[in-house]
């Protein structure tokens, strides 16, 4: 779900100005470049957002996943009305026309009569009319399209090797990218869905919040703005002070990386440290996840699933381009989940069988308790 880079790119088709509005990039906030310590007191990833972590590369989401499900269960209850009322007025205006009868809904066809015509003319056609309508604004306006026959999830990956960042997202949400570390700019402090979605703020509307890495024009004076883009990191946020440590974080890997294996859970609240094995609670699964998978991961309800998946099943998994050599070597989490440290891809291998022997003894050495491990060397 992109619903975020929709509403951006929407904007910014619009024109430029427009485009900093939506994110907020007109001056009207701080921006934080990455040589700029962060005013917080702590670093910190929010739950379920990370793909992969090791010495090369910090691989994140984007926001939306939590959200997928209500879009899946909005187009439910907006296409089936939809279609309802489409196959209304087919029955009782169109097809009298080409056969002299009409189609009841399911219950059959029957000789058409003129009040009925006139019926599906005068009633039928303007509701077919609105609903046109409504479904434009729910597939375009409000972005429900980017949760259909798209990528499943975005993908971000900070690369502290080659000093670049890489963003898969669909080519109606900017398309693929790369970007320049140091060119970057960090917006923590966004004011919440509502504006960002052109709401201004509505009262009694509920916001989530996300944070926003945006990256200036290649020329300050070029009229296009050509290099202007936004990238919405992490999982949607409940509260706007969780934007500021999730950019520290990834700013002090980027600039220092890892500097200790593990944080000791008896670690103050507010560690600064980035570690090298990160905990699997800030894991989240490479790949189209099986229902078993999502449920561990995001606990819904019975009807949140079923939702979820409808939505999930028209789309495919996104790939980085062989050409960007954006791994630097490390390989790709789905490929090598132990290396990479895609731990919550790792656990899933584990249970299907799909490691080796020697990957499944590392996996448990970093992240497996002392009694699977010792089972685990028993084995071998």
């Amino acid at each position: 779900m992109f619903p975020n880079e929709h509403v951006y790119q929407r904007a910014r088709n619009r024109s430029v100005a427009e485009g900093r509005r939506c994110v907020q990039a007109d001056g009207g906030k701080k921006m934080w470049k990455p040589h700029e310590a962060c005013e917080v007191n702590n670093v910190a990833l929010p739950g379920r957002c990370v793909y992969a972590q090791n010495d090369s590369y910090l691989e994140l989401c984007n926001s939306g996943w939590e959200q997928q499900w209500k879009t899946g269960i909005g187009t439910v209850f907006v296409l089936l009305p939809c279609l309802l009322v489409f196959w209304g007025f087919y029955g009782f205006a169109l097809h009298p026309l080409f056969t002299g009868e009409m189609i009841f809904l399911w219950f059959g066809v029957f000789e058409a009569r003129p009040i009925f015509v006139w019926f599906g003319w005068l009633l039928m056609l303007p509701l077919s009319i609105g609903c046109c309508v409504l479904l434009w604004l729910w597939f375009d306006i409000m972005g429900a399209r980017t949760c259909f026959f798209t990528f499943a999830r975005g993908r971000i990956r900070f690369n502290r090797v080659t000093r670049k960042v890489y963003l898969l997202r669909p080519k109606s949400c900017g398309g693929n990218a790369v970007f320049d570390w140091d060119r970057l700019r960090a917006i923590v402090d966004m004011d919440g869905y509502d504006l960002l979605a052109r709401k201004n703020g509505a009262p009694g509307k509920a916001a989530y919040y996300s944070l926003i890495i945006y990256a200036p024009p290649y020329d300050p004076a070029d009229p296009e703005a050509k290099g202007e883009d936004a990238i919405f990191v992490g999982p949607s946020l409940s509260m706007q002070s969780q934007a500021a440590p999730l950019w520290e974080y990834i700013r002090r890997y980027m600039e220092t990386g890892p500097t200790i294996d593990q944080i000791p859970e008896n670690s103050p609240s507010r560690s600064k440290q980035i570690p090298r094995y990160i905990a699997q609670g800030y894991s989240t699964f490479c790949g189209k996840p099986d229902v078993r998978q999502y449920k561990l991961e995001q606990h819904p309800g019975v009807m949140e699933t079923a939702y979820h998946m409808l939505s999930q099943v028209t789309c495919s998994w996104p790939t980085f381009p062989r050409e960007w050599q954006s791994d630097s070597g490390k390989g790709e989490p789905e490929d090598r989940p132990v290396q990479t440290g895609a731990v919550m891809t790792a656990l899933v291998y584990r249970a299907r069988g799909k490691l080796s022997n020697a990957d499944e003894l590392e996996l448990l050495t970093h992240w497996g308790t002392a009694d699977a491990l010792a089972e685990a060397t028993a084995k071998l």
